[in-house]
């Protein structure tokens, strides 16, 4: 004889999935490459508040080294094309801007990114940038 106890309460799917685990030695690297807390987050799939609780439990720094850093203040066309390159890319753009940065510095692209000889010809108008103390 079975008793009717009452309607059965059956647990949606979505409380059954295990959120997958995220490797701890993933958050510095992603620091590194100079993502920002909200970037981080988004990557990993969760939240900045998740990811800021997660990283003081882990013992892990969401503080940006100050040193060797400096702002540069670029026109919003300029920067909203480096920005959607970025985003096409996969990468933030402050790893964007390093990074061309870092190519133009290594293999002493100077002159060839400012269509310049290097004999002293007209250089193109760089008034418009400006650096941020």
């Amino acid at each position: 004889m079975s008793r009717n106890i009452g309607p059965r309460y059956h647990t949606p799917k979505w409380c059954h999935m295990r959120k997958c685990k995220t490797d701890p030695a993933l958050i510095p690297a992603l620091l590194e490459e100079g993502l920002s807390d909200s970037e981080i987050a988004n990557r990993i799939g969760w939240t900045v508040g998740t990811l800021r609780v997660r990283c003081s439990q882990l013992k892990i720094s969401l503080r940006r080294k100050a040193a060797n850093r400096s702002q540069f203040v670029l026109p919003q066309v300029i920067f909203d094309d480096l920005q959607q390159h970025a985003a096409m890319m996969g990468v933030s753009t402050s790893a964007l801007v390093a990074e061309l940065l870092h190519a133009i510095v290594r293999d002493g692209l100077y002159n060839a990114v400012l269509d310049s000889d290097g004999t002293g010809a007209p250089r193109p108008n760089l008034s418009f940038f400006s650096l941020k103390p």
